[in-house]
């Protein structure tokens, strides 16, 4: 029978001593089924000197831990290593954790291996050529299994293009009982609720009843909450269960508190155990999807929050918020009041709730990167950006029939980590106030420079090009084939023609969501390849291609900067792909002229564009010496919106009067023009300060601790608090968001630091939030516009100062 299929994970057993693929997926009806492949052997590769050595590893067989470890076969093949092609030998083995073992077993006799530490299902996919939550038709027959849902066995199959679309996610949260406030003991604190939210599902479990119980079960007590969301799992047979920091909190949890009551979690569609192991868990046939890690490490650096906490990432993202509890009162209420329950039975619904949207929302993200990558959804949640560019490499290298290069040893990663090199040119700003302000940028430069010159490990110092090739400018014994396109170099190309041939559709449909999704995926991968060339834990290291890649990148943009000059432009600022120059009086035309020209000179894909006009900016000087901060500047556009850079407005551990007194000084500069209205406002905050007017919560500063409290040998302030944070039971450690406010109480600054939840409205430092908080923000702008400290500190306000803008 033929069945259309959509694979969402692909896993395998060992049965009858011979590896079984597990396809897990759902029908183009819906239906969750399994595909096993009992065809696929793992297999490794060797380069060998001689055909003697062959004959022997094909004949090699021995005993081990109770069973016979062999050799199943041995082919002659021909792959290509960075272009250059290279007889191999491909062993086959009889399982995949035989392959380490016949690996050392026959080391002394080759001269290298190749493949054997990439995952056996990894390898299925790309050598059948499926791409996870794509179509697949396959012709199948039934079989019986021990599954929870229906088996086919693969005859044949053919991938295509078509992703998944419907998808069944079940997003999951869980409270718990916390009589020591935010400090959690799981071997103790029972679950009071859990809360399932899926398209056609809501539910709040809990064992306490109360009268307002809409979308709440009861049930007897906390075992009985355990059983029941182990039968609400298999009855809706999620495609994918997702959560927030559920890899952290929710499912060790979840399985501390089933261990407690001995019971067995049977979550899997085998029936195997919930696992959690290095906070991963794990249900095998249903994809975990902790979507904290996505946004954090794939969507982290385009979010404009500084905290990933579910209420600020949903707030951004969904523009919906938690609901408002004291969660603190948890075990208080649960203990002594319980028809307050229904309280917190709606605010765990609603942070399920809202984990099941930004799931939905980000899904198409996460669906172009397993299309990019060949990996599943559950492995690209949990790698970082250098293994998703590996792996985007890797899925390239059936097509150049190119061997996946092996990971750096040891010793090779300590020597790489020593190795640096130069980075970009920056042209330090001049401080002041400028006019007509136009910023031109190159499309992906590191991309294109790598894509225009051939950068890559493959083509580095050919033979055939020594002296007429792509040489890095700044070493003359570094230079690239013009011959021969590189592996990296052609397949790097791909991806930024694919993002400029998608910008163009999304251009005709700018509400396509999937659209959207594929151009900043493609951007951030493509735009991860030079850093990726640099990591010493990278398979395709290259040194002299990072090197190459920065220096070129230095030649291109002061070739600009030397144009635009001749072109009596002033420059104002230039950083690594990027220059900012004043009209001075010229039409925004001639700019325009200048870049046409310029691109007239670059290679095919390396363009320099319009990012924007800005009537009005500042550039502040740096704490020390008379050239502005890099990247520390303001610009007004022309719809009088804001762009700030490298101010404290941006920044961490700057309490908000500070940051709104500085945003509002800029626009009112920048703005208004109005410098001494500039400083008579903030004359007044410092006047609000000293009267307490000012409320408590724009005074706390926020910080996250950068390593664990007894690593810290000087105590700051976020620390000292930290410390009585963890006096009052909290946990805390590495990357705990701490808050904490300076009070008057006497001592150093560390003594000072309280959290806000201890001070009554008023109770701050006004003196230290004026000279290290306010004024520091503000100080730099207005020694531009010609003040002092002594200015801003002073009792009398300005007048008639506006002569500095005529």
């Amino acid at each position: 029978m033929k069945i259309s299929f959509f694979p969402l994970d692909v896993l395998y057993k060992v049965l009858d001593d011979k590896p079984v693929i597990h396809l897990i997926g759902k029908t183009d009806k819906g239906e969750k089924v399994c595909l096993i492949d009992r065809t696929f052997q793992p297999y490794f590769y060797a380069e060998v000197d001689n055909i003697e050595v062959t004959d022997k590893i094909s004949k090699l067989s021995f005993e081990e831990e109770g069973r016979t470890i062999k050799v199943v076969s041995v082919k002659q093949v021909k792959k290509n290593v960075l272009g250059q092609e290279r007889a191999l030998i491909k062993i086959t083995c009889q399982l995949p954790r035989d392959i380490p073992k016949v690996r050392n077993a026959i080391k002394d006799a080759t001269l290298n291996t190749f493949e054997y530490d990439i995952k056996f299902t990894q390898k299925y996919l790309l050598d059948k050529g499926i791409t996870p939550l794509n179509r697949l038709e396959a012709e199948v027959k039934k079989v019986p299994f021990n599954l929870n849902i229906p088996c086919f066995e693969i005859q044949s199959l053919e991938g295509t293009d078509t992703p998944l679309t419907d998808l069944n996610v079940l997003a999951i949260d869980i409270e718990t009982y916390n009589p020591l406030g935010k400090r959690f003991i799981p071997e103790e604190h029972p679950i009071l609720m859990i809360a399932l939210y899926s398209k056609k599902f809501k539910k709040v479990i809990t064992w306490k009843p109360f009268k307002d119980n809409k979308d709440v079960e009861f049930v007897d007590g906390e075992a009985s909450l355990l059983m029941r969301f182990q039968e609400i799992i298999k009855q809706l047979n999620p495609d994918i269960i997702t959560g927030y920091y559920s890899d952290g909190f929710d499912f060790p949890y979840i399985k501390t508190r089933a261990k407690h009551h001995k019971i067995k979690l049977k979550l899997g569609v085998d029936g195997s155990e919930l696992t959690v192991r290095d906070e991963k868990a794990n249900i095998w046939g249903i994809p975990h999807i902790d979507i904290i890690k996505f946004i954090r490490r794939v969507m982290g650096r385009t979010l404009d929050t500084d905290s990933f906490s579910l209420d600020d990432v949903a707030s951004e993202i969904l523009n919906e918020k938690k609901h408002d509890v004291d969660l603190d009162n948890l075990a208080e209420v649960w203990d002594n009041d319980p028809e307050k329950l229904s309280t917190f039975a709606k605010y765990n619904l609603q942070d399920a709730k809202l984990t099941f949207k930004l799931m939905e929302t980000i899904f198409p993200n996460i669906v172009e990167m397993v299309k990019i990558t060949n990996l599943t959804p559950y492995e690209v949640n949990q790698k970082g950006f250098s293994q998703l560019v590996e792996a985007f490499i890797i899925k390239q290298t059936k097509n150049f029939n190119e061997l996946i290069l092996n990971k750096p040893g040891h010793n090779e990663v300590m020597g790489r980590q020593t190795t640096r090199f130069q980075g970009a040119f920056v042209f330090e700003p001049k401080p002041g106030l400028y006019d007509d302000i136009v910023i031109f940028d190159f499309r992906s430069l590191y991309p294109t420079i790598i894509t225009s010159h051939n950068i890559s490990p493959g083509a580095l110092n050919c033979e055939c090009c020594k002296d007429k090739a792509n040489q890095n400018p700044d070493n003359k014994d570094i230079w690239f084939c013009t011959n021969k396109p590189g592996f990296i170099s052609q397949i790097l190309e791909e991806l930024v023609r694919r993002r400029m041939r998608i910008k163009e559709l999304l251009k005709q449909n700018p509400e396509d969501v999937l659209l959207k999704a594929r151009v900043g995926t493609l951007k951030l991968l493509s735009n991860s390849f030079y850093g990726y060339l640099g990591f010493f834990g990278a398979r395709w290291y290259c040194l002299e291609c990072a090197e190459t890649v920065t220096s070129l990148g230095r030649h291109y943009i002061k070739k600009v900067i030397d144009e635009a000059s001749n072109n009596g432009f002033q420059i104002i600022y230039s950083d690594t792909d990027s220059i900012f120059i004043t009209l001075d009086g010229k039409p925004k035309e001639s700019a325009l002229k200048l870049v046409d020209n310029i691109n007239t000179e670059l290679p095919e894909l390396m363009e320099l564009e319009y990012e924007g006009h800005y009537p009005r900016g500042i550039f502040v000087s740096a704490k020390q010496g008379a050239y502005g901060a890099k990247k520390r500047y303001a610009l007004l556009n022309e719809k009088n919106k804001l762009k700030v850079t490298g101010f404290e407005a941006v920044r961490r551990n700057v309490s908000p009067i500070a940051k709104q007194t500085q945003e509002a000084v800029l626009r009112i500069v920048l703005e208004k023009k109005d410098k001494d209205k500039a400083l008579n406002y903030v004359k007044d905050v410092l006047d609000d300060l000293k009267e307490k007017k000012i409320k408590n919560e724009d005074v706390i500063i926020h910080t996250r601790l950068s390593k664990e409290l007894d690593e810290y040998d000087a105590i700051g302030p976020h620390v000292a608090v930290a410390k009585r944070m963890k006096s009052k039971g909290v946990d805390v450690g590495a990357g705990t968001r701490v808050s904490y406010v300076i009070t008057e109480v006497a001592g150093i600054i560390r003594d000072k630091a309280r959290l806000p939840e201890e001070l009554k409205q008023g109770e701050y430092d006004a003196e230290y939030y004026i000279n290290n908080q306010v004024i520091p923000a503000v100080e730099k702008i207005f020694e531009v516009l010609g003040f002092k400290k002594e200015d801003i500190t002073s009792d009398h306000k300005q007048e008639n100062l506006n002569k500095f803008f005529k």
